[in-house]
Order: C-alpha cells, then structure tokens, then sequence
C-alpha cells in the first residue's frame, strides 16, 4: 500500500463514527423533508376540501394534530439538516488539517530532483484545489443516506395512495440514478491541470510588476496569460456542461413519474393524490446532491491520484558511505568542513548553475565537466543564493527556515534567540532589526517589500548562518553592499567559520570576500 492510501485511510478511519452520523442526519433530514411536504399537501388539499364542504364538516376537519406534526417535522428538519452539516463538514475539514501538513513535510523530505521539479503553481493547485476536492468526496458520503431516506419515506407514504403509486416512484428513481451512474459520469477534471499553469504564469509573472508598470507592458503580460486563461474557462464550462444534464435529466424523469402517477390515479381522493406527488417531488430533491457527487465521482478520483502522486513522492536518500566529493574536469575535491574553495569563472559560466547541481536543485549532467561521482545532496549545504527569496512574515519566520524542526524542539527559546541575534550580528543587520518596533517580530511584507535590497541580502545571508550544515554555500554574499559594511561582513564571516568550522564554497566577483578562500575552481 502507498504511503499515501495508508495515512489518509487512516485519517478517514479516525472520523469514521462522525461521518456515520452525518450520514444518518442526512437520512432524517430526506425522511422529515418529504413527509413534512406530503403531510402540508394532504393537509392544505383536505382542508380545502373541508372549507368547501360547508361548515359542518369544516367545524369536524381536525387541523390541530396535522398542525402540530408539520410544525415538529419542520423543527426535526432544521436541526438534522444543522448537525449534518456541521458534523460532515467538521470531520472533512479536521482529516484535512491532518492531510495538508503530512504532505507538505513529505513534499520537503522528497528527492530534490523530484519535487522541486514540481512548478509553484502544480503544486499549489495539488495542496489547494486537489486536497479540496477531497473535503468534497467526504462531505459527499452522506449523499447515499440523503437520497436513501428520501426514496423510503417517498414509498411509504405512496402506499397510503396505492402500491402502485410506490411502484411508480421506486421505478423513477431507480431509473434516474442509474442512468446518472452509467451515463453521465465525467470523464476528465473540471480544469486543475489547466489551474495549475495559470497559476504558474501567475507567480512567473507577479515579481516583474514594477517593471510592467515602468514599462508599461501590461497589455503583452495579459495576452501571455490569456491562453492558459483561455484553457482554464474552456475546461470549466465543459464540467458545467455536464453537471446540467443530470439537473435536465432530473427534470424530465420527474415530470413523467408525477405524470404517471396522476394518469394512473385519477379517481383517487384529491389529498391522497397531492401527498403523493409532493412526497416524489421531494424524493426526487433528495437524490440532486447524490447526482452531483456521482457527476464528480472522476473529479474527486483524478484529484485523490494527484495527491496520491504528491505524498508517494521517492524521499531522499541517505547519504553515501563514502566521503562526498566534487568531482570538475578531473579534479577530486573533498566536500568536508577544511573546505575553503572559490568558485571562478566568467559571468554566464555556469558558476550559479554547478552550485544548483551540488544541491540537487538540477541534474548532474546539465553541467558540462561535473563528474557523475560528485555528491549532490541539500544535506551537506546551507545555501545563500544570489538572488534569495524572502518569505512574506516577519523577520523571525525568514530567519527560522535555517532551523530544523529538530534543532527547534531540542534548544531552549532562549538559545535560539540568542543564536537568531548572533546570525544577525554577523550579516550587520542587527542594529537594523533591534531598531524596527516589534523586533524579529516585525512583519516585512510580501517578498521583503519593506526591507531595502542589501538588507534582504543580508537577511538571507544570517538565515545560511543559522543552519547547521557542513559546508557553506554564498552566492555573490557581498554584492549591493558599500566597501566599509562589506569589509565587516567578511570580517565576520571568517569568525563564524573559525567558530563552526564549517566548510565554505564561495562565488564572488568582489575582491573583499575572496580571502576567505584558500582554494580555486574555475568553471569553463
């Protein structure tokens, strides 16, 4: 069994007495529905039957007892239809709250080279819309009692016209939902592969505002957008499309049942004839949700195979026995903390690009000349890349993603605040964030907006400096910064090393930072 089948049957086994329970209010809800609507009809027809009769029988009609059962069937209704609602709901939103997070932290401990693979839109679409549907699959379980307790209530009540009238009902409503199953189930998703690229051309697009407004290419930006846009709709009407045909084909079924069951009982007693054709009529709602749920049974399967595919994701594999190693052009270069090494080479090179392949963000053989017995693992690296982005919270957040879970739970808040503070000193960047009102509290916006480009630099240069890894991987670390802050950084930098004893791997085209380095490899 996958990994995935296994924690969600797990999950949906958990609130399995509480979706049960939902699934028995929905039942009374169709029960309580459709005999409050057949009661009122039998009640309203012999009550004008009464009135017209004269007032000798109008004085004998007892309205009080049927007065008081619509009132309690009203009442039963609404409070059924309330806790079926809420337990359904309650018990999809709570395994949901379980889903998300266990795949996210299968998504982090998955093989680089599968998951980041994953564009920012796929996988949003996959943890949003596909975990949705989901929630909608469950909610959906109560559907089956729904339509069940209308159908029994329906035939139960036909009988007190004739078994025949049951006959009738149990006839078209087997037959609706038969051909709802058979026929009319869809056979692709309502448009989440589309959603996903709009999604990504959406994020792809979003960093470059500025410059659509300098330049004002907002025109171009939306005719780029405008296909995957054009996708999305199309998908969404064709789903539309065929969730009306069962709602048409509801239609059709009912009117030729009610129909039926007129020209079959004319001679009847007029409030037995309008209990039952109200009685159907409320059948026959009973069943829409069900339809819906059957109209959407491939959503809900395609998206559980999209998640499914998510939370199977192949994790990352230990790292070897044997010591890592860089393997460029036939040099051997040991991966461990004496490591001292600057990267060189002309801009374009691919300096950026032999980084990302030690770290597993790309394939080995994208780099021309890195041997395939280099040891690419994430693992062995803290990373600040050139152009590093910064999440939308405070200062505390960005920084913390350089802790691991484990390193949060086993150090004491004290501790971790004072090595926060400390990675901060050391990028200078302390007396900036010991100045802003709420400290590491301080919420910085939406990618660092309030924060200038050194400082978000500097920001992602103490998040390298907080995690615990073996060697040190900077990218450009210096770069935007004036020579007398620069001078500082480096300073600090080359303590931070002595004290950790971290390894160090270095692109830089500035000339301060390159003392720290021993070691050269030029990229060709």
């Amino acid at each position: 069994m996958s990994a995935f089948k296994a924690f969600f049957g797990g999950v949906k086994a958990s609130f399995r007495t509480t979706l049960i329970v939902a699934s028995v209010c929905a039942a009374g809800v169709s029960i309580a529905a459709v005999t409050l609507l057949g009661l009122s009809g039998w009640f309203l027809a012999g009550a004008a039957i009464a009135g017209a009769a004269g007032g000798a029988v109008m004085q004998a009609f007892n309205y009080l007892l049927p007065s008081a059962a619509i009132r309690a069937l009203a009442i039963a209704r609404t409070a059924l239809r309330y806790f079926e609602r809420y337990l359904g709901h309650a018990a999809a939103l709570r395994a949901l709250a379980d889903l998300r997070p266990w795949l996210f932290e299968r998504l982090t401990r998955a093989d680089p080279k599968i998951a980041l693979s994953l564009s920012r839109g796929e996988a949003s679409a996959r943890l949003v819309q596909d975990v949705g549907q989901l929630e909608g699959a469950l909610v959906a379980q109560s559907n089956w009692a729904s339509a069940l307790g209308g159908l029994v209530a329906a035939v139960l009540l036909n009988l007190f016209l004739s078994p025949l009238a049951a006959v009738i009902c149990i006839v078209g409503l087997s037959t609706l939902v038969g051909l709802a199953h058979y026929r009319f189930r869809p056979q692709t998703g309502a448009g989440q592969a589309e959603l996903g690229q709009l999604k990504q051309g959406l994020f792809d697009t979003l960093p470059f505002l500025p410059d659509i407004a300098a330049y004002n290419l907002k025109g171009r930006f939306l005719d780029g957008l405008r296909p995957q846009e054009t996708a999305l709709k199309a998908a969404r009407v064709q789903q539309a499309r065929r969730e009306g045909v069962p709602a048409a084909l509801t239609l059709l079924i009912m009117a030729a049942t009610l129909i039926l069951i007129v020209a079959t009982h004319v001679q009847s007693p007029m409030p037995m004839l309008a209990l039952s054709l109200l009685v159907t009529t409320v059948a026959f709602e009973c069943t829409g949700p069900l339809l819906r749920a059957m109209t959407q049974q491939t959503l809900f399967d395609e998206a559980e195979t999209r998640v499914a595919e998510l939370g199977d994701l192949r994790e990352a594999a230990p790292l070897p026995d044997a010591d890592p190693v860089l393997v460029y052009d036939g040099q051997v270069i040991a991966l461990d903390r004496t490591l001292r090494l600057r990267i060189d080479g002309r801009s374009g090179g691919g300096k950026t690009r032999l980084i990302e392949a030690l770290i597993g963000l790309r394939p080995i053989d994208d780099v021309p000349y890195l041997g395939a017995a280099t040891t690419a693992d994430a693992r062995l690296f803290a990373l600040c890349p050139q152009d590093a982005p910064v999440l939308n919270g405070t200062v505390g957040d960005n920084l913390l993603m350089g802790v691991t879970t484990e390193e949060i739970a086993d150090t004491s808040p004290n501790d971790l605040t004072a090595r926060v503070w400390a990675a901060l000193e050391a990028a200078q960047l302390k007396p900036r964030v010991a100045a802003m009102k709420d400290g590491l509290h301080t919420w910085i916006g939406d990618g660092g907006i309030t924060l200038s480009g050194g400082e978000r630099k500097r920001l992602n240069l103490a998040r390298a400096l907080l995690r615990t890894a073996p060697i040190l991987v900077l990218d450009e670390p210096t770069e935007g910064l004036d020579p007398m802050t620069e001078t500082v950084v480096v300073s600090a930098l080359e303590a931070h090393l002595n004290t950790t004893g971290q390894g160090l791997i270095l692109i830089s085209h500035r000339t301060a930072p390159r003392r720290l380095c021993s070691n050269l490899l030029h990229v060709r």
